[in-house]
């Protein structure tokens, strides 16, 4: 892959990137994208945006931790599945 880097007016680069297949869009292989879904489900009907901030920051502190742990934890067992799937769905 070919980036331009424009520094300034006077001054582009460009630099070369060797990048590896990578699945469009892959929610399995991203633990924070399963993370805001549990979040959204519990989020309560905000009548302001002040209501909607407080209620995600309170979600979000009390987050269990577990939940985040098994996540990270699932990671090894979502790459293997997404590799045999050959970047299709899996089953996470």
């Amino acid at each position: 892959m070919l980036v331009c880097i424009q520094q300034d007016l006077l001054k582009t680069s460009y630099v070369i990137f060797e990048t590896l297949p990578w699945p469009a869009r892959s929610p399995d292989l991203s633990p924070v994208e399963h993370v805001w879904d549990k979040l959204k489900r519990q989020m309560p009907s905000c009548h302001s945006v002040h209501d909607l901030e407080l209620s995600a920051q309170d979600l979000w502190a009390h987050l269990p931790q577990d939940n985040i742990r098994c996540l990270i934890n699932s990671m090894p067992d979502r790459v293997t599945a997404c590799i045999a799937a050959e970047g299709g769905p899996t089953c996470y």
